[in-house]
Formats: C-alpha cells, structure tokens, sequence
C-alpha cells in the first residue's frame, strides 16, 4: 500500500536535467576517493590503535573462524555490535588482512557516503543543494578521519546518510514497504553503534505516527512491521550470544565499561572532566563480559548517586566536549593520541566542524521557510545528546549528528546563493539549480 501526500508532483527531469546532475556528482565523488586515497598515503607509517586495532584484529580472527573473541584473551566478546566487525570480516576472506587494505575498504564506504548523502541532500534541498552537500561531504575531515582510524563510525556515516534519505522517501510517499525500510535501517544502524537504536522512538515512531492522513489502524500496521523488522534485523545476534555469555546480549556488551570509564575521581574533577579513563575501571573482573558489564554499569551509577551535585556540570562538559564547546584544544590532543594521527589532523577536524555550524542553522530556517521537516535530521542529534549524557565524551560520539550538519550547512549554502541571485534579480540559467522532490509539510 502507497499513499502520496506530496502537495505537488515532483518536477520532471529531462535527460539533459540527469545527465548535467551526473557530471557534476560524478567527478566529486571520484575526488572524494582520490582524496581519501591521498591521506592513506601520507599516513601508511601511522600505526592503527584504540578501537580501530580491535575492529581489524577481531575481523581477521573471524575470518580464521575464531567468531567474535576478544583479540587479547581470545574470550568471547560482545563490547561492540558487530556491523563494523562484519564488513571488514568479508574484506579478510577475500585475503585483504594489512591496515592498508583495510583502510582502502574504509575509504571506498567513505566514498559511497559521499554520494548518498548527496541524493539524500538531492530529495530534501533540490540538486544544487545535492552538489555542495556533496563537495563538503568529500573534503569534510569529519567524515573521512575516521577511515584511516578504521573506526565504526566510517560504517555509521554511511548507514545515518542512507536512513536520511529512505526516511524522506517514505514522508513524501508512505507505504508498508517504507515502514519495513524503516525498521531494516534502523536494525542495521544499531548493529553498526547500538546507541543507534533510539532511532526507533525519536525517528521511525513519530514518523510513522505523524502521518495522520493515514488512517489510525495502517499507522499501526506499519509501526508492528517497522518493530518486527527492527527486531528480525537484531535477533541472529542476540541468538549467536545466547550460549556464549552467562547474562543475555542484545546489542554490546559495552555500556557498562563506557560508564564505568566516564563516572569516576578523574572525570568529575581537574582536567579530564567530561571524558572517560580506563583507569576508573575496576582492577579485578567479575564473571564474563555480561557479567562484568553489569558490574561496571553498577560502580557508575553508585558514583553518579553520591556526586549528583557534580553531575550537571560533568554531563555538561560531555556534551561540550562531542560537540566541540568544552575544552576543544585538550580534546584534539587527546584523539590524536588514541588514533595514533597526526594532531593537525584532529584540530581541522575540529576548526571544520565549527565553520558548518552558522550555515547549519540557516539550513535549517531555509528548510522551515520552504516547508520541509526537519526533526528527522534532528532526531540524529538527539540520539548522541542522550548517548553521550551517562557515559563520556568524545567528538568521534557526534558522527551521527554530522550527517545532518553537513546536510543543513549545504542547504544553508545553497538558500544563501538562491538569496543572493534574486536579490540582483538574476533568475538561475541552469535546470541544475531547480529543487527536486521537495518533502513539504502536509
């Protein structure tokens, strides 16, 4: 079942109109690539640490047939959901197991990331919109920083573009196909970074509710299937860790170390306030992992319970800390550090991110001015405001919250352009600026 609700067709295109779009998304995207490429190159004597050295160590484990151990004890571990851990797992059976390689497999879903969130920035802003979302999604080091790193949230940057784009697809076009889209992307977001899976409530819930020219009875339908498919997505995970760990496992078994290492002495008071260190977790462990995640998860929140007053400022400084307002200069250094990169690297990764946030904000006035929603771009903010709160923070925690950003800097770009040409009363010569498939608000 399909019910549009547009207010008006999309705008036809005619073959010039696509083919005009192409050359100019294609070139970009293959300079996305090259650029990605070029800083492999200039950092191939960088070593791979932190959680990068776990996701590539544990992927080639799987590919010898050792499924989800821990790379130092060779137990069986669940810290993390097993999206990332998967891609690369496939890239070792085909025989590709060096950093190098590894890396070049991170910067081709780089890539893609590229050109997905400029045919999301395409159906949400018009194309010329799509054009710049796509050359500051290319050169942004917000997205490409975490390629050489081999992080998850290259994976993560990819799956929030591509849930961006079906959620739009499914405002302006609602179906029982969409709904299951919906559920599938979110299953895939949470398999890639569990926190992910607040998508369900702040996202797919009101989006699927929301649409009140659907008939009560069909919203419902379809909310069931977006959570069965939620759940169908998850549930061979949950089922593989039943008889590896003494609790249940749905997602990771990571929650309790990441509050353990953010709600202790060394985080709530001096200069490591708002982050996390390994040194806050307990010395002797207790059980397996699921049982040892419980116990971390109960030493924090004793903590927290006996410095409420500290915790507002604390929470505070975590959020400041993703979001680039608290202490920025320590915090680069601190990336630099665990990521084993040069720190220039982090601090234009920082000076970047504050250089979209004034056109973000126009991004989004232009939007509300036009018609179109907004809080599904928002509603991937919101997921890292809550998940950063009880545990650290950290600026690779906002890459979700990027994928808006750029998007509603390039729209913000794109209505200052359209401003500035009609303002000289100069209407635009090329079909390329026309917005197609605009999502209006009903």
């Amino acid at each position: 079942m399909t019910v549009t609700l547009e207010s008006r067709p999309s705008l036809s295109r005619s073959p010039t109109h696509v083919t005009k779009f192409h050359r100019w998304l294609v070139p970009i995207v293959t300079g996305a690539f090259l650029l990605r490429l070029l800083v492999l190159v200039l950092s191939h004597g960088e070593r791979v640490s932190g959680d990068g050295y776990e996701w590539s160590k544990q992927a080639n484990l799987n590919a010898a047939g050792h499924w989800f151990v821990s790379p130092f004890s060779l137990r069986p571990d669940a810290l993390r959901p097993p999206g990332w851990a998967l891609v690369l797992t496939v890239w070792a059976w085909l025989g590709q197991h060096s950093w190098f390689r590894q890396q070049l497999l991170a910067s081709l879903v780089g890539t893609a990331t590229v050109l997905v969130i400029a045919l999301a920035a395409r159906r949400i802003g018009g194309e010329r919109a799509a054009i710049i979302t796509a050359i500051v999604a290319a050169i942004y080091p917000g997205f490409w920083v975490y390629e050489r790193a081999l992080l998850s949230e290259t994976l993560l940057l990819l799956g929030v573009s591509a849930m961006t784009l079906v959620t739009y697809r499914f405002w302006a076009r609602p179906s029982t196909v969409g709904a299951a889209v919906l559920g599938v992307g979110t299953g895939l977001l949470a398999l890639t970074r569990s926190e992910q899976i607040l998508v369900a409530p702040l996202l797919v819930l009101p989006l699927i509710v929301g649409r009140r020219q659907i008939e009560l009875r069909t919203r419902g339908i379809w909310l069931a299937l977006a959570a069965v498919c939620v759940i169908v997505v998850i549930l061979p995970w949950t089922i593989f860790n039943l008889g590896r760990f003494q609790k249940p496992v749905f997602l990771s078994n990571g929650f309790g170390a990441a509050a353990a290492t953010g709600n202790c002495e060394q985080t709530y008071y001096g200069p490591e306030i708002g982050y996390g260190t390994l040194r806050c977790l307990p010395l002797f462990v207790k059980g397996d992992q699921s049982v040892q995640d419980g116990e971390d998860a109960h030493i924090a929140l004793h903590y927290a319970e006996g410095h409420l007053s500290r915790l507002p400022l604390v929470v505070f400084a975590r959020e400041g800390r993703t979001f680039g307002f608290w202490n920025p200069a320590q915090q680069t250094e601190i990336d630099a550090s665990w990521m084993g990169t040069w720190i220039g690297v982090t601090r234009v990764e920082m000076v970047s991110y504050w250089l979209l946030v004034l056109p973000a904000v126009g991004g989004l006035v232009v939007l509300r001015r036009r018609g179109v929603i907004v809080y599904p771009l928002i509603a991937f903010v919101l997921t890292t405001v809550v998940a950063v709160a009880p545990a650290i923070g950290d600026p690779r925690y906002r890459a979700a919250a990027d994928v808006p950003l750029v998007l509603l800097a390039s729209i913000g770009v794109d209505g200052f352009i359209g401003w500035r040409r009609r303002s000289r009363r100069q209407p635009d010569p090329d079909p390329l600026t026309e917005p197609e498939d605009l999502v209006p608000v009903p």
